[in-house]
């Protein structure tokens, strides 16, 4: 598939909009030239481009690739009849999917690459958004290991608030503006956190609960074996 909507037609798997915004935008991706970005990556992480830059350990993945592992091992035909469609990976390979829930609501899950294993990690795509930034808030450790300053930071993480706050439920925006202007005078105030890890949980409570539990998959090098 050469396309997202066109990959998610073919799983039976609503993109959800803010998803389909930020593809459209650019902003789910390294751009048409990824040595470029690699050459220039810092300034790209400072901006937000891509979003989700502050996170640790995630990496959008083009369409493409994410019709790969549908293919060879996300596959319906493999999974007991469960749907996914991967939008980021780890650096290890486990992939980040929309699938749907067992209330009809389409959520994110983590499928591990090594250990058969799954789980929802959000109700939603939306919800893994602001969960992904308050987490973000609350640990820049993956950070400040890569080279950056504790400022440097607190601007990635205001980067990516600025770029997609806009987008969500408004308590979920206006607790994120709340965590961005706390971060920023944190770190101008010369303090190694952005936030505590009362705060984090505290926004973190105004997400849904996930009530699908977590379950096996078949491991990839298991499928196309019989």
């Amino acid at each position: 598939m050469s396309s997202y909507p066109e990959l998610a037609a073919s799983c039976g798997i609503a993109l959800p909009p803010l998803l389909a915004r930020l593809i459209d935008a650019g902003l789910a991706g390294y751009g048409p030239d990824v040595k470029a970005w690699v050459a220039n990556w810092k300034a790209h992480t400072l901006a937000a481009q891509p979003v989700l830059s502050c996170v640790y350990d995630l990496e959008w993945i083009p369409a493409s690739e994410a019709a790969e592992n549908i293919e060879e091992w996300l596959n319906p035909v493999f999974q007991q009849g469960r749907r996914f469609l991967p939008f980021a990976q780890t650096g290890a390979g486990d992939l980040y999917c929309l699938m749907p829930l067992a209330n009809g609501d389409i959520g994110v899950a983590l499928a591990w690459h090594d250990s058969g294993d799954c789980e929802i990690q959000a109700a939603s795509f939306d919800a893994f958004i602001y969960g992904s930034l308050v987490r973000s808030a609350a640990d820049i450790s993956h950070l400040i290991d890569g080279d950056f300053t504790v400022a440097e930071a607190a601007l990635c993480l205001a980067s990516n608030i600025d770029a997609l706050s806009k987008y969500l439920p408004e308590p979920h925006s206006l607790e994120l503006e709340r965590i961005r202007a706390l971060a920023l005078s944190r770190a101008q105030a010369g303090e190694a956190t952005l936030i505590s890890q009362d705060t984090a949980q505290a926004a973190l409570a105004l997400l849904p609960v996930v009530q699908d539990a977590p379950f096996e998959l078949l491991a990839r090098w298991e499928c196309g074996q019989a």
